[in-house]
This record gives C-alpha cells, structure tokens and sequence, in this order.
C-alpha cells in the first residue's frame, strides 16, 4: 500500500524475549519455503486461507494450529486494534536476502504489511526506494509502503525472524499509523511516547477480528475506475516521452470501464455474465501489452504492464459464490437475440482454445513437441539442446505454473491424488487459459518475448517445444489439447535415474507438496504419481524406485494408444555417448533443421542444466547402489518394458 513515507515505526513496543520463545518452539518441519522459493527465506503460518498451511491471499482468514501456541503472539495482534489478515512468522537465514521488488499483486492496494522484529541483528537491513535504509530492533513495531521497492539483507550470522501481519486496517490502526515516526525525520522526542506492551501470563485469549471477505466475483466499476484512474496517475513521464502511446493507452482503458459500467448495468455480478467481464479483462490486458510492456511507473520503477496486467486479471473470480442473476441474464440474452449488446457476443461459457486463438490473434501451435522423462533423467538437458533450434518456441522453462494455476488442475481440487490428467480432464476452456499462459512466457530460440516482436512480424504458427516432469503423467490430455502434438520420450537407466532422486529427495531443495495431505514422510519432493499413499513408511530409496518406475510405466502405456510416428524413444546414454546421431534423429523426427546450430551444439559436451544438483559425475549414483538393488522389485517389470521398447526398435 502506498504511504506517505517509506517506513513509519509505531509507538508500540513489545516483549523480544517473550516472543522469541514462542518462535523457536516449532520444529523445523513446520516452516515452509518462500512461494517464490527465495533462497533462505522461509515462513510458518500463523493466520491463513481456511486455517491451514498455505500462501493464498483469498478466502477466510483463520488461525492455524500454531497460533494456538502462541498466546503472547495473540496479545500482540490485540494489541494492534485491526482486523488480522494473513499472518506468519517469517525467517530470513543468516547471509541471505530478499531480492529488490515492488508488492504489485492488487491485495497490497489498500493492505499494508506490519512487522514486529523477534530475533534480529543490527546488522539486518531493510532498505527502500531512496537509498533509505532501517534496522528494525527486537519487539519494535513497523509498517512501511511496500507499493515502494524494498529489499532486506541479512549480513549477519543469525537468522531473522519477524513477526508479520497482515491488514486492511481500522479507524483505530490508522491512527496509531498517523502517530507513528518516520526515521528519514528527526526524532524530537518521539521515543518518549513508545508504549510498551507486556505478556501477561493469565490473560484470557483475546477476541481477534480475522478477515472473512476479501475477494468479490465481479469488483464493482466505481473500484475499477479508482484503480485504473491510480495507475494512469502513475505514468506522467511515460505521458512525456510517448505522447501518442498514452492516449492510445487512455482511450483503451476508458473504452474497458464504459463497457464494464454498462455490463454491471446489465448483468451485475451473476455467475453466468463472469465470462464476458472476463473476455473484456483478456482484450484490455492484450491491447496494453504493446504500449506498456517496456514501461515502468514513475512512483516505484515497477514495469507498468506487469502490474497492470495482474490488477486487470483480478477483477473477476469465477470461483466464489455468485449471486442468483441467471434469470436477468437469460432475459438480456432473449430480448437482445444472439448477438447482445453493442455487438459483444452473450455467451454462458467462457473462451474455447479456438474461439481464444481467433479473438486474440494467437498463433497455433503445429505438431507440438512434448518431452516427457521420469524426473533427473536428463530432459533439462535436453531441452537446453533443443530450445536453441531457431524453429521452436518454448516458455523457457517448465509449465508446473501454467497448469496448476487452473484451478481445476490443480492436485489440491482433485483430492491430491496425483499429478495425473487425462483426455477426458481437459476442455476447450481449459486449453484456452493453458494457451493464454502458455502465451504469456513464449519466447523464441534468442529468447525474445513474442509479444515483444512487432506484430507484423509475428508467426501465425509456430512449432512449440516443452518439458516438464509432471506432464510425463498428462501426455494424453495434451494430446486432447493438441491432436497433432509429438512426444519424444527420454529414458535414463534406472541405477543412475534413481539414485539422483534419492539425491533430491535428501536435499530437499525441489520440494513440490510441503504440506501433503496424508503423508507423514519427508516433505514430498517431484511428481505425484498415482498411488503415493501406498508409500507411507518407505524408505526415500524405496520411493525414487517408486518414483521412476511409475513415471516410465505411465509413459509407455500412454504412448502406445498413439500412432508410432508421433513419439520417438531415445536414452540419457545414446544422447550422451552419441550426441550428434541422436540430436539428428530428434530433429527429422520433430521436423525441425539440424542447422548450425544445432551441429555446434553436438560438436562439444553439454553444459551443465540448470536444475543439476551437484557436479556430474557417471559413478556418483553407485553410493546408493545396495539400497536401489533392494528396491528393485518395485521397477524391474518396468526396465523390462523399457528394454523390449529398445530391442524393438532395434528391428526397425
């Protein structure tokens, strides 16, 4: 939120030690990773979505089980006088950071972030926008603009821990927050008005207002004037320098809240009219990447669209409880014919793949290729390889995102029980949100954004290349997605594959499911392949074994409903040993050039990919060679398949 100074310390100061006690009595397995998994940064919630352990912004905000342990910590936000929203103990390891940024996301426009030091060291920094730099002491009390860039560096030996509140505020908050000091000022004897706030022990647990609505299926026009009217204050020098871009940009936004009013007129908030506020979000969100996509906001350096884009794609959500305006909507739909109003077509569902691809000018994707490989089994590799043949576009990196942002992809609507979809879980409407973020991240080979490419330039196909572990278990719903799509299925010999996801799993460093519903073991890590319940109180070698044999079970029987030509099988070993033979039966399969480039890339070794855990090393899996041989009745059918799948070939 934005505020009249970078950071303002509250005259309010509590118990370090009390609450430092009450911080360091959870275990190591309670704090989860950073949603952007910050290196060092880590969390445990305390008020969350529904109470339990996750990093929503949306829904009912209730106490998790580790507030109840914490009765100072409830004394703490009484003492505040606001509504309590989302709140965690958050913990930043000794030397690390959180990277420079901007809180863009639209929950932060009239939310602001309270922070109460617990375990700190004058040598932890927050700094803002302006070179302005603060140590936030044990048991102060802080808020600061977050809208402003912000970064905080832990240069000290300890790690950090803040007690972190979240809040829309109150009369009685805002007042304390007027009260407060901001240290770019002199403190002329502010200090002696801090009030300090001690546990007491035999409190009665303090009624606590938490958050209950935070999200609307239709934000009303009055607030999406307001909000857009506030980023189009924000561009004064973008006004300056590219006077005609920014009437074009103006003309489009206000053409979006004269349409929007006039939807609200007609349709309200009704669960049935969401598509077409969601349709004229799409258009504006289009429209504005050209003209704002190398723009950045004078207030805080934020790239304009970016933001703009997000606040826009906030404006609906299809999943709450709408109100009953159906019938309205069928009457407009009746009187008006087929066509609706003003020509914008009145439709119950929303975009289909198709309807998205003609509405917004995208490109088809011909013949799709999908790389599908049980996970650590060198598809990184891989993919690096093949993303710099100048044909394909990819994302440039995989699409865990993408798909599970869909809500009805996602493992936790499906009851967790794993990562796999098939034909009959995809529709047209999906493909058309996987198309939009597909689209969102396509870049070419040299890396360029294809929105960033005049559109006369522009492809209208393309030829699209993409990998991803999890999708190994979803080859038939993206063929569904894309009848002519190809797969090129990756396969790593199973002592090797193996024993490099026992090396992940002890890591812990590609953790997917913190927190899986049911699972006792440690924090799961990769794919969710059906069945996984079935592993409580394995070893983790007895789950990488698991892992892998599930994967490329999963792989060849979906690969053999389709016809030979569209998928090709090769191995780890064949594009190590015979680099240049299989980049060249890749590329005839794929119809794709084996040009230059990809002739210079099978001249030398491959560099080592991004997602390599340690240095490579062929012999490094044979220090878990006694426990892979113990499990190898959990994959040796499936080496079997794998080895007939080899022999076949060999005839051919």
């Amino acid at each position: 939120m934005r505020l009249q100074s970078a950071f303002i310390k509250l005259p309010i100061e509590f118990d370090a030690r009390r609450l430092a006690v009450e911080a360091l009595q959870f275990s190591e397995d309670a704090w989860t990773y950073h949603p952007l998994r910050h290196d060092g940064n880590t969390a445990l919630p305390l008020v969350s979505a529904d109470g339990e352990v996750n990093d929503r912004y949306e829904g009912e905000m209730l106490p998790t089980a580790a507030l109840q342990r914490c009765p100072y910590i409830l004394q703490v936000m009484a003492a505040l006088q606001t509504v309590v929203g989302r709140s965690r103990l958050m913990r930043l390891s000794a030397g690390a950071d959180v990277p420079s940024h901007s809180d863009g996301n639209y929950t932060w426009r009239k939310r602001v972030r309270i922070h109460v030091p617990i375990v700190t060291h004058p040598d932890v920094t927050f700094s803002s926008i302006g070179n302005l730099d603060v140590h936030m002491a044990a048991g102060e009390t802080w808020t600061f603009d977050n809208w402003r860039q912000h970064a905080v560096y832990n240069r000290s030996n300890v790690a950090r821990i803040h007690l972190v509140i979240d809040t829309v505020g109150t009369s009685r908050f805002w007042e304390i927050v007027r009260s407060g000091w901001d240290p770019s000022t002199q403190d002329n004897g502010w200090s002696d008005s801090v009030r300090y706030q001690p546990f007491v022990p035999d409190a009665d647990i303090p009624n606590l207002d938490f958050e209950r609505f935070n999200a609307v299926p239709v934000r009303s026009p009055d607030e999406i004037d307001n909000m857009l009217d506030e980023l189009v204050g924000d561009l004064d020098s973008f006004k300056g320098f590219a006077p005609r871009a920014y009437e074009q940009m103006v003309d489009e936004i206000e053409r979006f809240k004269q349409d929007w009013r006039s939807y609200w007129a007609l349709y309200w908030d009704s669960a049935d009219a969401i598509p077409h506020y969601e349709l004229l979000a799409k258009r504006l969100r289009t429209r504005l990447r050209s003209l704002l996509e190398n723009v950045t906001f004078d207030s805080n350096e934020a790239n304009a669209y970016e933001v703009a884009a997000g606040w826009i794609a906030s404006t609906t959500d299809s999943t709450l409880n709408q109100s009953d305006g159906s019938d309205s909507v069928a009457a407009v739909a009746t009187s008006q014919g087929s066509s609706g109003r003003a020509g914008i077509a009145v439709s119950a569902s929303a975009l289909s793949l198709e309807e998205y691809i003609q509405e917004f000018k995208a490109p088809i994707f011909k013949q799709p290729v999908f790389i599908v490989a049980a996970p650590r089994s060198g598809s990184t590799m891989l993919f690096e390889a093949l993303q710099k043949n100048k044909e394909l576009w990819t994302i440039g990196d995989e699409s865990h995102r993408e798909v599970e942002s869909i809500s009805s992809l996602h493992p936790e609507n499906r009851g967790f029980d794993s990562n796999a979809l098939v034909a009959d879980d995809y529709t047209p409407q999906i493909g058309a949100q996987l198309m939009e973020a597909f689209m969102n991240r396509l870049q070419n080979a040299a890396g360029g954004s294809y929105f960033r490419t005049p559109e006369e330039l522009r492809p209208s196909s393309l030829r699209f290349l993409e990998k991803t572990p999890k999708n190994a278990l979803r080859i038939l719903f993206f063929r569904q997605m894309f009848p002519d799509a190809k797969f090129i299925f990756l396969h790593r010999a199973a002592g090797p594959n193996i024993g490099s996801i026992i090396d992940v799993w002890e890591s812990q460093k590609f953790v997917t499911y913190p927190r899986l519903p049911g699972w006792d073991g440690p924090k799961w890590s990769l794919l969710l392949p059906e069945g996984w319940r079935g592993m409580q109180g394995r070893t983790i070698s007895e789950i990488a074994a698991w892992q892998w044999a599930q994967t490329n079970e999963s792989i060849v029987r979906d690969l053999s409903t389709l016809p030979r030509a569209d998928w090709i099988h090769v191995s780890y070993e064949s594009l190590l040993d015979n680099t240049s033979d299989t980049l060249q039966r890749l590329c005839r399969f794929a119809n794709i050039p084996f040009g230059p480039r990809m002739q210079a890339l099978a001249s030398r070794d491959f560099p080592i990919s991004r997602y390599t855990l340690t240095e490579p090393d062929a012999d490094k899996w044979k220090r878990h060679e006694k426990e892979i041989s113990a499990a190898r009745s959990l994959y040796l059918a499936v080496e079997q398949k794998i080895s007939d799948l080899d022999q076949s070939e060999s005839t051919h």
